[in-house]
């Protein structure tokens, strides 16, 4: 289940977009981070131009924290095994 989307929407008042702020808060990155990763291709939110700001979907936001949670978790479970007494 992905619960991230839930744990945004609340955070965010229910808001589909978000700026590039709120998007470093959400994703845990320095806003210049942020940048140096946007102007070489690497920033792993899709951003749009939305008047002046830069905006990301709250959905795509959420995918990425719930694929980190999944990279993780499947990271300890490799680690769990590794060190299990055979």
């Amino acid at each position: 289940m992905k619960s991230s989307l839930f744990l945004l929407a609340a955070q965010f008042d229910g808001r589909v977009l978000l700026t590039l702020n709120e998007v470093c808060d959400a994703i845990a990155i320095q806003k210049q981070t942020a940048y140096n990763r946007l102007s070489t291709g690497t920033f792993p939110i899709p951003m749009r131009k939305e008047g002046r700001n830069l905006v990301g979907d709250i959905r795509d936001v959420a995918d990425y924290l719930d694929s980190q949670r999944a990279a993780a978790k499947h990271e300890h479970e490799k680690l769990q095994q590794a060190m299990a007494p055979y």
